[in-house]
């Protein structure tokens, strides 16, 4: 047994040194580590996949990646067969990662040393790699070909070398996203005229409805737009409704948006809408903030609405929305004119503007609804901040978009309030808590039934992301509550709030109330860690009063008071005053818990009890001090110590979680 293990070492250190040589490019190393093996050798130290920094791939594929040029010429010479050309691999390219074969029809191709050379811009490895056989329409997981990769990176020569051996410039990714897409979409002119010529669909759709001109114009890039037209491109419209145009002025690509309004087939109420929303979004854009351009853009459109020589186009403005001040948008010259100068009211413009013209089933809406509140926040105008990110966050559930970061945004923005004394409306928070309740339910339907463009991990991720939102903001809430001059009414619709969050839980089974007493619990240090620190007394207390069951466990079987006490083994060094606080903190919890009944003889998998968690520790004595089990505790922890295992149809049902919180488990 120990000669095989041994083996086993050896054989798995010689395919790392395999591995890494041809990720380095140390040719004649990896020569001299293949070139005595047999065929069986050679095959397992080649074909298998070796893991490195979340990388998951052969030799020759992370050979390809890194342009290694020369180890790739030596193992498609000296070593093929028994190296394989279309092994596929889990690779990371900056930002993204091209994963291998995994669960089901979504998810079938990884990426090949080919799609790797072409990704990153290898050209003497792609062509070795084909000249080899390699097959130029091998697809990644999300049907991304090595063609797409080139593409994207705007390596005309490798594109023009790929499609003269046969790759197929039509073939489109699981979204449906062709290669002409990518190259309109990068700004890439000399790949996206090549497809052209060579017979790109022009007019191809996405899954989402946008065509390459769309891709194109909302990334601002006008010469690519220039080139699609001249190819006949139509402007149509995507799933939102949005054309071309459309989607150049809520980018604020004044350039493309000069070009398209001057088409043919765009009429002059179009064009005048496209310019009053060029002018909105140059007044709210993050990243292209400019009045003078809003102001010149609202002006223009409104002379044109009034130009007599084509007939007036009158507007029609919309309500006023209390958001943006109640602001009713300017219908005359002489009122847009009245805006010059006045930054707040082309602000407050820009916003109307844009609703009326998206209209609230616009994903795009929220964006500088949301910057705008930013602004003010920075400002410490946070009665003006709310408002904003209040409407934002009904817009974005509106479309059933995810809220995760709004709903942090308030967590931090409520802390930044409490921490520097500026008075927060309970009514504020409660309406986040319910909004953040409602975010979970959501977020819990969608892991229950993913949608095929929906990756797992990050709806996981994004779930437990708003767990712990959620107990920020309880936190904030249990701290406002302090206070006995409270609405009665929204200080019971807090704790309507809170117990409809009761059933949350992390991937690890915790509670709220396992976060809540939790030294370990990670807190946003934007703001938010300036009045959240855990343990937390008064947190713990909201939620137990608002239902959340103190013996619920987590999936190792552990209750928040075993978690609260496990937590001081892995307390950091600390002053002294820290230490104090934090015990003092942890104590006061572990007496919220024990008043409501918390099990101290509760068993986790190890066999753990709360009481043996706390020797050593602060809380022991208070823990010593609640031993007082009931008879059932006793008869339970008896079947535990004998091993004993109950049959689920010969007990009844209520006992069933009892039993098995004190170790008795089913058989």
């Amino acid at each position: 047994m120990d000669d095989k293990l041994m083996l086993d070492d050896l054989s798995s250190n010689l395919r790392d040194r395999v591995f890494f040589a041809a990720r380095d490019g140390m040719a004649l190393t990896l020569y001299a580590l293949l070139y005595e093996k047999n065929t069986d050798e050679i095959d397992d130290l080649l074909n298998n996949d070796v893991c490195c920094d979340g990388v998951k791939c052969t030799p020759l594929i992370a050979a390809a990646r890194h342009g290694r040029e020369a180890a790739v010429r030596i193992l498609l010479e000296k070593f093929r067969p028994p190296v394989r050309l279309e092994t596929e691999g889990t690779v990371k390219f900056d930002e993204y990662v091209i994963e291998e074969t995994i669960r089901d029809f979504l998810y079938l191709t990884g990426a090949t040393a080919l799609w790797c050379a072409a990704g990153a811009g290898h050209l003497g490895i792609v062509k070795r790699l084909v000249r080899a056989g390699a097959n130029v329409n091998h697809a990644t997981k999300t049907l991304s070909t090595p063609l797409r990769a080139a593409c994207f990176d705007g390596r005309l020569d490798i594109v023009k070398y790929l499609v003269r051996h046969g790759a197929d410039i039509h073939k489109a990714n699981k979204y449906n996203n062709t290669c002409l897409m990518i190259a309109a979409y990068k700004g890439h002119l000399d790949v996206v005229q090549f497809l052209l010529d060579s017979g790109a669909r022009v007019d191809e759709r996405a899954l989402c409805g946008a065509t390459a001109l769309h891709f194109a114009a909302e990334c601002g890039h006008a010469a690519v737009v220039c080139a699609l037209i001249d190819h006949n491109a139509k402007i149509l419209t995507n799933e939102n409704g949005m054309t071309p145009l459309q989607c150049a002025a809520e980018r604020a690509r004044a350039s493309v948006v000069e070009i398209l309004a001057a088409r043919s087939e765009v009429t002059r109420a179009q064009a005048i809408e496209s310019f009053e929303l060029l002018g909105a979004s140059f007044a709210n854009d993050k990243e292209y903030y400019c009045l003078r351009m809003a102001y010149q853009y609202l002006h223009r459109a409104m002379t044109m609405r009034y130009d007599t020589r084509y007939g007036q186009l009158l507007k029609k403005p919309a309500e006023p929305i209390p958001a943006y001040d109640n602001w009713r948008e300017s219908t005359t010259l002489e009122e847009v004119e009245r805006l010059h100068g006045n930054p707040h009211a082309l602000h407050m413009e820009g916003l109307t503007v844009r609703e009326r013209i998206l209209g609230r089933r616009c994903p795009d809406l929220p964006h500088p609804v949301v910057f705008r509140g930013a602004v003010f926040a920075d400002e410490a105008r946070f009665d003006r901040c709310l408002a904003l990110w209040r409407h934002a966050l009904m817009l974005r559930h509106l479309n059933a978009v995810s809220v995760v970061k709004d709903l942090l945004r308030f967590a931090q923005v409520f802390s930044q309030m409490i921490h520097i004394g500026i008075e927060l409306p309970l009514d504020q928070v409660c309406f986040v808590l319910e909004a953040c309740a409602e975010e979970l339910r959501r977020g819990t339907k969608r892991l229950e039934k993913p949608q095929g463009n929906h990756d797992p991990e990050a709806l996981i991720e994004e779930y437990e992301s708003n767990v712990r939102t959620a107990l920020y903001l309880v936190a904030v809430a249990a701290r406002l509550l302090e206070n006995p001059n409270n609405d009665e009414e929204t200080s019971r619709a807090i704790r309507r709030a809170v117990f409809n969050l009761r059933e949350a839980r992390l991937r690890t089974g915790g509670t709220l109330l396992h976060l809540a007493v939790d030294r370990r619990t990670p807190v946003d240090d934007f703001h938010t860690s300036d009045v959240c620190q855990f343990p937390c007394t008064r947190t713990t207390r909201l939620l137990l009063d608002c239902g959340v069951d103190v013996d619920a466990a987590d999936d190792s079987r552990r209750t928040a008071l075993h978690v609260a006490l496990l937590s001081y083994q892995f307390m950091p060094v600390l002053c002294l005053d820290e230490r104090e606080a934090w015990s003092e903190a942890l104590c006061a919890c572990v007496c919220e818990l024990l008043v409501r009944g918390a099990h101290v003889d509760a068993m986790d998998i190890d066999g753990i009890t709360p009481l043996v968690a706390a020797i050593g520790g602060p809380a022991e004595s208070l823990v010593r001090s609640a031993l007082n089990p009931r008879l059932s505790c006793l008869a339970a922890s008896a079947l535990a110590i004998h091993g004993a295992k109950y049959r689920p149809e010969q007990v009844p049902r209520d006992l069933h979680e009892f039993l098995i919180m004190h170790g008795v488990y089913p058989h």
